[in-house]
């Protein structure tokens, strides 16, 4: 299995395009040396960035369109649960296709897919034909595309740099996917406040369009023949038999299951923060949104400066409850000035926490099985919905404070019960 995944990756470099001059060892190279050496992930990266701060502009304007269709928080949960369910079903069958298939041409087509239903959205709100029905049926297909973005885009970043740099890349990666939680938020706060909901949703399809170009120009990634082979059961579940026999991967997957299921739907409560408890409106929103973007942006780039951090003792563990603490103490302030920092340091917290399962991941497993065991990490986010639509009809009855409040509490009971259990993460 290890030589197919080293072949598979020269085949694919093969076509790469040249790269520039290289430093001879991580340790002499800089914190951006995988962007500026390695022109292919350069492309990705670029493509990352637009297509998720396009993702994140729809998920400030279908929240707030939700809020202001509906006046409820339970909707608001019901609109992310209907978004986020399908890759719960869909992330297992999306590792399949990834490691089966062209990379490029799977990114390509789903980046496609996302396009077109942004621009749907902004074609019904802007001649008012949007319904409720229409608002969960719309956002469930955004679902579906993003399950196969969000993985290929991780899956593919071995295929561009070589393995010593592989960590490096990886946590630039997860930088630029959380400085979108800047850009976003920030972008969409400010356009529906000038152009109104449908324009924000034209601009995200529009930015769709760049991420597309830049993904067509990046090299053909040649399927992992381990993949091709077998029948669809065995290459459903040998990603799940790796993780299985693995106690370190288990305890990873727990820990990240408790964090998105139990903290994360916090994010799909925004708006009812924002506007009800912070007295805020849109723009205050992306501020917010912004805060936590950009916190994230710096723990992401603290994981590439300082790549020791993933081999600290415990460093998932204290990360995670430091990010649960984070967010209940945000829950319950009044004061916008300290929900701000809180929501920076938080997002810090939580991206640093995410780099490092990441960066382990990409470097515990090998290339012909990682898209499946990736999709498998990514099934946890496949759980959110299971959060956010409990958390929503729970805010809808003691209100979003305290809701959240009582998630988190819960969350760092399930931690303390992680670490106990499972050692390895704390080694």
């Amino acid at each position: 299995m290890v030589n197919l995944g080293r072949a598979s990756r020269r085949e694919a470099r093969a076509a790469a395009p040249a790269v520039e001059a290289r430093a001879t060892s991580p340790e002499d190279a800089g914190m951006l040396h995988s962007l500026q050496a390695f022109r292919p992930f350069r492309l990705l990266f670029m493509g990352t960035l637009a297509t998720n701060s396009a993702f994140w502009m729809y998920q400030i304007a279908v929240g707030w369109l939700a809020l202001q269709k509906t006046d409820s928080p339970l909707f608001v949960g019901l609109t992310g649960f209907a978004g986020g369910i399908p890759l719960l079903f869909l992330a297992l069958p999306a590792g399949v296709v990834i490691d089966r298939f062209d990379r490029r041409k799977v990114l390509m087509t789903a980046q496609v897919g996302v396009m077109s239903v942004a621009a749907m959205f902004a074609l019904l709100v802007g001649t008012d034909l949007i319904q409720r029905w229409s608002i969960l049926l719309l956002a469930f297909l955004y679902g579906i595309v993003m399950s196969f973005v969000f993985p290929t885009r991780n899956a593919i970043v071995p295929d561009l740099v070589d393995r010593e740099h592989l960590a490096n890349a990886v946590a630039l990666n997860a930088a630029g996917q959380n400085a979108t939680r800047v850009v976003g938020p920030s972008l969409a706060g400010l356009l529906i406040a000038l152009i109104g909901i449908s324009g924000t949703f034209a601009v995200a399809a529009s930015m769709q369009i760049l991420a597309l170009y830049w993904t067509s120009q990046l090299p053909s990634s040649a399927s992992a023949k381990s993949a091709r082979g077998g029948t669809l059961w065995t290459s459903l579940t040998v990603g799940l038999r790796i993780v299985a026999k693995d106690s370190f991967l288990v305890g990873l997957i727990l820990l990240a299951t408790a964090t998105t299921v139990l903290i994360m739907p916090y994010i799909n409560l925004m708006p009812v923060f924002a506007r009800d408890e912070l007295g805020l409106g849109s723009s205050g929103l992306g501020v917010l949104m912004a805060a936590s973007g950009l916190g994230s942006v710096g723990g992401a780039l603290s994981v590439a400066r300082y790549r020791k951090l993933a081999t600290w003792p415990g460093i998932q563990i204290t990360t995670a409850g430091g990010f649960a603490i984070l967010v209940l103490i945000f829950a319950i302030t009044p004061s916008v000035i300290l929900a701000t920092a809180l929501l920076f340091v938080a997002g810090l917290m939580s991206a640093a926490y995410m780099a490092i399962n990441q960066t382990v991941l990409q470097l515990k497993v090998e290339d012909e099985v990682r898209g499946r065991v990736l999709s498998i990490y990514l099934l946890t986010w496949g759980m959110l919905p299971l959060g956010q639509l409990p958390l929503g009809a729970l805010a809808d009855r003691i209100g979003a404070p305290a809701a959240t409040t009582i998630a988190c509490a819960i969350a760092l009971g399930c931690v303390g019960l992680i670490a106990i259990r499972y050692p390895s993460l704390r080694k």
